[in-house]
């Protein structure tokens, strides 16, 4: 009777353990989609211009807004009207090569450009597409930044786990900070650090680096368009 008892004691420490071990893997599954959940919220947040409010309701309210616009800006261009905006301002943008309108949607292949916007002599625009990833819009505030430039306009589509990033920036250029900013984008589709001309070396994606003083340089995961911080959930 005695080894039953130990056996049934065993085998209920047994169910227990097993019992504790499932709701552990639960609260990390939870802890975890909460996670990626905020971290989408909060490239939402990076991506609206003006984005007031921080709660979830009207957080998700304002993206359907500009989801709808920019399904009406994509009919647009798909009817031949092809300009890129900002601050209610209407601009075409130059091509080095033939008048082609251009594709709103990611393609297969890595693509960093700059390009002049005609009659827009301080506006350019900035087109990325490459994989989708976490931290990927920061990336590309931070490569911005990093030539003095400031963004007036953005637009982004994600399709496949692709996406395409159209920016228009406004910046009193030369022409090595237009190779700078060439550059910085491509390190931005490598998830690489590049090289900021006042700060020295700057950490995109999850890599880190130091900066020419080896010191920590964190960047900031700020608004693409004018936001200096982050909103917190």
């Amino acid at each position: 009777m005695k080894g039953m008892g130990m056996e049934m004691n065993d085998r209920r420490s047994k169910s227990e353990r097993k019992s504790m071990e499932a709701c552990k893997s639960h609260r990390d599954a939870e802890r975890r989609r909460r996670q990626r959940i905020n971290e989408h919220l909060t490239t939402l947040r990076s991506l609206l211009p003006n984005t007031l409010k921080s709660d979830k309701a009207s957080l998700l309210a304002e993206v359907v807004q500009h989801v709808k616009r920019l399904r009406k800006q994509a009919d647009d261009v798909a009817h031949g009207d092809s300009s890129c905006s900002g601050n209610s301002e209407s601009f075409s943008v130059s091509s080095p090569a033939e008048d082609v309108e251009p594709w709103p949607f990611p393609g297969v292949s890595d693509e960093a450009t700059v390009s002049y916007c005609d009659g827009e002599p301080k506006r350019m625009k900035v087109t990325l597409c490459c994989e989708d990833r976490p931290g990927l819009n920061r990336d590309l505030v931070q490569a911005i930044r990093s030539v003095r430039a400031k963004a007036v306009h953005a637009e982004m589509t994600t399709i496949g786990g692709r996406t395409k990033n159209v920016v228009v920036i406004e910046w009193n250029e030369k022409e090595e900070e237009v190779g700078a900013l060439e550059r910085a984008l491509k390190a931005v589709i490598e998830n690489r650090a590049f090289m900021d001309p006042w700060m020295g070396r700057v950490v995109v994606g999850h890599k880190r680096a130091r900066d020419c003083y080896d010191s920590p340089l964190e960047v900031d995961c700020a608004f693409l368009l004018g936001n200096r911080t982050a909103a917190n959930n």
